[in-house]
């Protein structure tokens, strides 16, 4: 069977213009359209850590896309720790479909990630809330503002991307707390892997973002909580380093193919917007998608989505759009 590593795909934002951004994609040759993964490298990393992981998956049967961060390895524009980089992954995959649409099953899009990744993989749940099949966050960040809080290693790498701490500037911070939108998601099959000595990304962000989901009734999450007597352990790093964080492939590749993606919002619902929320039939951004959080209602019983905003506590700028870029998984 051919593979096929195309390096150095470059796409472009379609919020700001931000380019070149460049991923790496990797899929059997086929013709046949497969699932798509997305695999996220951690917070001070770039693809490159992850192009043996889309290997691995891509022979298991994956359409997999390995993209940078922008402001990571060669991509452009200033790291902005799941801001927009979260909706250059969005523009990845449109990327890919664009270049190989009889390769890629568009009703099966999924995305896992380390770390800084793993956060990317929280912010994909609450921001496309009906996008992605499977989400597997690897000891990830769930909120922005607790780990800065929890864990003073990085206080000063987080000033310097968001200009100041949460005390100053608590609309950046609460941008990217996903945790408040942990109900937006009822659809996704969560899967949400950390050991028990977890030192880098806090084990007590999983266990807020686990509470919040669900006290709001959704039950498509699985825990995966490694112990230190445990054979698989999943460890704070990449497989180069844990080769056993690979048996999360297993996992991840079994609920993909077996379960059927079912990624459809309720006709009628709330929503927390966590600087911006895609979805297929409207886009909300308050401001530039970079701060502030906002409740909206939302009705898609009628010719027209109905979507207003019911909670802006900062009274910050709201833009509601129908127009937007997930309509073609409709």
């Amino acid at each position: 069977m051919q593979y096929i590593p195309i390096h150095k795909i470059p796409y472009t934002s379609s919020v700001d213009g931000t380019g070149p951004l460049y991923a790496d994609m990797m899929f059997s040759v086929d013709g046949r359209p497969k699932p798509l993964l997305v695999v996220m490298h951690g917070f001070g990393g770039d693809r490159a850590l992850v192009s043996q992981d889309i290997h691995d998956l891509a022979a298991r049967g994956l359409f997999c896309i390995a993209p940078d961060m922008r402001g990571r390895g060669e991509s452009a524009g200033k790291f902005d720790a799941c801001g927009l980089d979260v909706h250059d992954i969005l523009d990845a995959i449109l990327e890919a479909i664009r270049m190989f649409p009889g390769e890629i099953d568009t009703r099966n899009i999924n995305i896992c990630g380390y770390s800084g990744g793993g956060g990317n993989s929280f912010a994909a749940f609450a921001r496309f809330p009906d996008l992605f099949h499977v989400i597997a966050p690897f000891f990830g960040i769930a909120d922005f503002g607790a780990w800065h809080r929890l864990h003073e290693t990085y206080d000063k790498m987080l000033d310097d991307i968001f200009g100041g701490t949460p005390e100053q500037l608590p609309l950046n911070y609460a941008a990217r707390n996903f945790t408040l939108a942990a109900a937006n998601n009822p659809s996704a099959r969560l899967h949400i892997f950390w050991d028990e000595e977890e030192k880098t990304c806090d084990p007590v962000m999983n266990e807020d973002f686990i509470k919040a989901y669900r006290a709001a009734g959704h039950d498509r999450l699985t825990v995966h909580l490694s112990k230190k007597d445990d054979a698989v352990r999943w460890l704070h790093g990449y497989r180069t380093d844990h080769p056993l964080l690979a048996k999360g492939d297993d996992i991840i590749v079994k609920e993909i193919f077996s379960s059927p993606a079912d990624n459809a919002l309720p006709s009628k619902g709330t929503l927390t917007v966590c600087g911006y929320v895609v979805t297929k039939d409207f886009q909300v951004f308050i401001e530039d998608g970079q701060r502030g959080v906002v409740k909206i209602a939302y009705d898609l019983t009628g010719a027209t989505p109905e979507v207003t905003v019911v909670e802006n506590p900062d009274n910050l700028p709201v833009n509601i759009s129908l127009d937007t870029p997930l309509a073609i998984f409709k």
